[in-house]
């Protein structure tokens, strides 16, 4: 519909707030300060369900030669040229594994496989919060 209408769209948190390129892996690693520790996405069974998910894109990820990260990316900017990409980071290096995912090119079967991943429940993906 978006490609119909002329819309673009801007994915928030493209890498699922750590949750995609596998740097989050236990909900132990947050501190008490740390926004995900009390969302629900990231706690009980919500968070082995989106580990899971995380897990398939990492199988995906050494099949096609690049970073779990670069994966998720590539198969955004395959959805077509509405999507814009605005990854956070706090380091160089990984700026240029982000940006070094314009090249991946994901296959037919890798993106059919992604686009069929089990999607979990709203309600385990977000929750509103102010900042």
């Amino acid at each position: 519909m978006l490609r119909e209408l002329g819309i673009g769209f801007v994915p928030y948190s493209p890498l699922g707030h750590g949750f995609l390129p596998g740097t989050v892996r236990s909900p132990e690693q947050f501190d008490d300060t740390d926004w995900r520790k009390s969302n629900p996405r990231f706690t009980g069974e919500n968070f082995q369900r989106n580990l899971a998910l995380a897990d398939e894109v990492q199988v995906i990820a050494a099949e096609a030669g690049a970073s779990p990260a670069q994966v998720a990316l590539a198969w955004l900017l395959a959805r077509g040229e509405h999507i814009a990409l605005i990854p956070g980071t706090k380091r160089v290096a990984r700026v240029e594994e982000k940006v070094a995912a314009d090249g991946i090119e994901l296959t037919a079967e890798q993106i059919d496989k992604l686009n069929n991943l089990p999607r979990p429940p709203a309600s385990t993906t977000t929750k509103s919060r102010c900042r």
